[in-house]
C-alpha cells in the first residue's frame, strides 16, 4: 500500500512537472508570437525612419540649390536692369543731343566784331587793316561751324550811287583778301554793302567820316556746333 501511494506521487509529480514545463512552453510561444510582430514593425520604422533622413537631406540639398540659383537669377536681373537703366540714360542724353542740333541747326550767335577803315574813295585793304584781318583768321583757323558776315559802308561825302557801289567794293575786298591769303571758304563768307546807311559817326566831321568809310567783319558761331563743345 506504502509502495503504491509513493507511485502515486510520483506519477503526481510527473505530471505536474509535465505541466509546467508546457506551459512555459505555451508563454513562450505566445510571446513570441507578440514580440516577433514588434521587432518586424520597429525594424520597418527604423528603415522608413532612415530613409526619411535621407529625403530630407536630399530635400535639403535641392531647396539650397534652388535657393542659389534664384539669388544668381536675381544678381543677373539686377545686373541686367542697371544695364538697361544706363542704356536709357544714354538714349535719353542722345535724343536730347539730337534735339538741341536740330534746333540750334540754323541758329547762330555772333561771338565777335571787327572793324577796317578805307582811305577816300577808295577799297583797297590799307596795312592796318591786313592786320586785323590776319588777326580774326588766327583765332577761325580749323574750326567749323561758323560764317564771316563782311558788311561793306561808306561816308555821306559825294553820290550816293557811288558810295552804294564802293561799300560793296570794300566787302568784296576782304574777302577776297581771306579767301586768297587766308584760306577761308568762300561759303563761310556773305557779303552786304550798305552805302551810307548805318553810320557810327557824325558825317559833318572829317573824323566821323572816317570811322564811316569801313567794313565791319561779323564772327557768327553756329549754335550747334557750341553745344557740342561745351
Amino acid at each position: 500500500m506504502r509502495l503504491k501511494a509513493i507511485a502515486l506521487i510520483g506519477v503526481g509529480a510527473a505530471l505536474i512537472s509535465g505541466s509546467s514545463c508546457a506551459t512555459k512552453k505555451y508563454v513562450r510561444e505566445r510571446v513570441n508570437e507578440r514580440v516577433t510582430p514588434l521587432e518586424n514593425r520597429t525594424g520597418e520604422l527604423e528603415e522608413t525612419s532612415r530613409r526619411n533622413t535621407q529625403e530630407i537631406s536630399r530635400i535639403s540639398r535641392d531647396v539650397e540649390e534652388v535657393r542659389g540659383r534664384a539669388d544668381r537669377a536675381q544678381q543677373a536681373a539686377d545686373r541686367a536692369a542697371s544695364a538697361a537703366e544706363q542704356a536709357n540714360t544714354r538714349v535719353t542724353g542722345v535724343e536730347q543731343t539730337v534735339t538741341d542740333l536740330r534746333s540750334n541747326l540754323d541758329k547762330y550767335t555772333l561771338q565777335k566784331t571787327v572793324t577796317v577803315l578805307f582811305d577816300v574813295n577808295r577799297a583797297e585793304l590799307t596795312p592796318e587793316a591786313v592786320s586785323t584781318l590776319n588777326q580774326l583768321a588766327s583765332q577761325i583757323k580749323d574750326r567749323n561751324g561758323f560764317l564771316l558776315e563782311i558788311q561793306g559802308f561808306a561816308s555821306s561825302e559825294g553820290d550816293p550811287d557811288k558810295n552804294e557801289r564802293l561799300s560793296q567794293a570794300r566787302s568784296e575786298a576782304v574777302k577776297k583778301y581771306m579767301a586768297d591769303a587766308l584760306n577761308i571758304p568762300l561759303f563761310r563768307m556773305f557779303i552786304l554793302g550798305f552805302g551810307i546807311s548805318r553810320p557810327v559817326a557824325d558825317n559833318t566831321t572829317k573824323e566821323g567820316r572816317i570811322q564811316n568809310r569801313r567794313v565791319e567783319v561779323r564772327l557768327l558761331t553756329n549754335n550747334a556746333i557750341a553745344s557740342q563743345s561745351r
